[in-house]
């Protein structure tokens, strides 16, 4: 608690450390005078950080008193956050937010400015995000938080208050199961590409009757989570309810293998394992450091007859382009609801001829997600929140795997964050990153190798418009000899993904395995 002393009482400060207080009013801190300009101020002290940081200052606000608004923040239930960014912020200097810095139409302000929020009670929490090593700024190690402060908003009013950042993120520490084993190895190519020491990550789930049979090698699975996943995601799958969970320690499930979660995380959002201008190598060192380092490690058949990869979502589209741009890698994928395959149909979009994001050539708000009853949210939206929050975002993904690199050393956007506008010559740069034009223009080349090797599912009204793009990939792909398949399910994002049919995929990879 901190004690406010009133001017006239300062010699009394001994009295009080020896005695307490005289009057309950002196314990208490003083209420924030409601009728007073609305002012929230930020610092956080020397005990959690001595060195001054650079970043951004991130003000969380909810309605709900229930949990960290930090960690409320989703795509279709958005809250309020505001943002400042800061440059050698010292221990105790105050970061503050007042409703008249929020004016501008290009301030760091979602979904409007702080002054022009519903008045009523908040619940307040802010993060210094400083760490450029995770997507996430409620992962970065280092970055501070402040506890929840409950606040009065009414316009421009609402009194002072001060937010403490005096909480410090840690970085996780994953613990060996039974089942599941964590590797992680500094990336050569990588370190040398960002010039910081960069670590690839797994988690290894082990094959059923694994010590059983010492001599025996296994295939192996590996999974690309989707946007927001990390390898760990594994340790909770097998720790859940999950009904393959339990099959697979029973020996039921008809892949009888390993299965290794990938991390996907970098700083720019999701790497999608593909080889880019702003994230590096990541499909090189993918296949030429983390896998054979796997591989050495355990009893895994270190050839492309042995190696799947299956993802859903953004996850999807890294298991589609890792079979495609390495083929005699990988024996085969399973691509599930995968992010945009042809760029023709960038959800709602076609990123080659349309001239903005955010509206479409009749004027109107250019959807982003749907449900079966309608548009949820808009590109506007999207990104605006992103542009807040800062770099890691979905959109901001695309672009730092996609975009060339800019003058200032950030991925060039497709798109204008605040106007939508597209740019052409980056759009031009995404045309090698389009995997359907790619498999076109390369098939000579690439369908021999890819024999057997492509399927790819997703839902007929997915959540986020993906199934257009499905359908431009399967009308090349159906008329070709391949081996494969491009189907289309009933289901939205998640929906089409049954018990029947994740079983039926396990089944399909045995038998590729197994040559049947």
């Amino acid at each position: 608690m901190r004690i406010v002393v009133p001017r006239n009482c300062v010699g009394l400060l001994v009295l009080l450390a020896l005695f307490g207080s005289p009057c309950g009013a002196m314990a208490e801190e003083r209420a924030p005078d409601r009728g007073a300009p609305l002012r929230l101020s930020v610092t956080f002290p020397a005990g959690v950080r001595a060195d001054p940081l650079t970043g951004r200052v991130l003000l969380f606000l909810s309605r709900s008193e229930n949990g960290e608004p930090r960690r409320k923040m989703n795509w279709f239930t958005p809250e309020p956050v505001f943002a400042i960014d800061v440059k050698d912020l010292r221990p105790g200097a105050p970061v503050v937010f007042t409703p008249d810095g929020f004016n501008d139409p290009a301030a760091l302000a979602f979904p409007e400015p702080l002054g022009r929020l519903e008045p009523g009670t908040y619940h307040a929490q802010v993060v210094i995000d400083h760490d450029r090593t995770r997507r996430d700024y409620n992962e970065g190690p280092g970055n501070l938080f402040s506890r929840v402060v409950a606040v009065e908003l009414a316009g421009g009013r609402g009194g002072v208050y001060d937010l403490v950042a005096d909480q410090r993120v840690e970085e996780p520490v994953h613990a060996d199961t039974e089942w599941v084993k964590f590797v992680r190895i500094r990336s050569e190519m990588l370190s040398r590409f960002h010039r910081r020491d960069v670590f690839l990550q797994a988690a290894v789930l082990l094959p059923f009757g694994y010590d059983a049979e010492p001599e025996r090698r296994y295939p192996v699975n590996y999974i690309v989570p989707g946007f927001g996943g990390r390898h760990d995601g594994l340790l909770r799958a097998m720790s859940g309810r999950d009904p393959r969970a339990a099959g697979w320690k029973r020996g039921t499930v008809p892949f009888r293998g390993f299965e290794v979660m990938l991390d996907p995380d970098v700083p720019t959002g999701h790497s999608v394992f593909a080889n880019s201008a702003n994230n590096g190598p990541v499909g090189d060192a993918l296949v030429q450091e983390l896998i054979p380092a796997l591989e050495s490690r355990f009893r895994m058949v270190a050839e492309a007859r042995g190696r799947f990869v299956r993802g859903h979502s953004s996850g999807g589209w890294s298991a589609l382009w890792l079979q495609v741009a390495y083929p005699d890698f990988f024996g085969g994928c399973w691509s599930l609801a995968p992010d945009p395959v042809d760029f023709r149909a960038f959800q709602t979009m076609n990123i080659y001829q349309d001239p903005n994001g955010h509206w479409t050539r009749e004027g109107f708000p250019r959807p982003v997600a749907r449900t079966r009853t309608g548009p949820r949210l808009n590109f506007i939206q999207f990104n605006h929140l992103e542009y807040v929050l800062g770099e890691g975002g979905q959109l901001d993904s695309f672009n730092a795997v996609f975009s060339p690199r800019g003058a200032d050393g950030e991925p060039r956007p497709v798109m204008d964050k605040l106007t939508g506008a597209i740019d052409r010559e980056v759009a031009r740069h995404w045309r090698q990153y389009d995997i359907r034009l790619l498999l076109q223009e390369r098939w000579p080349e690439l369908g021999p190798k890819l024999q057997g090797k492509l399927r790819v599912i997703g839902g007929a009204w997915d959540t986020f418009y993906l199934e257009p793009a499905l359908y431009h990939l399967k009308a090349f792909l159906d008329p070709l000899d391949h081996g494969g398949y491009v189907e289309i399910l009933p289901g939205d994002h998640g929906s089409f993904l049954t018990p029947g049919l994740r079983e039926r995929i396990d089944r399909e990879m045995a038998e590729r395995f197994s040559g049947r």
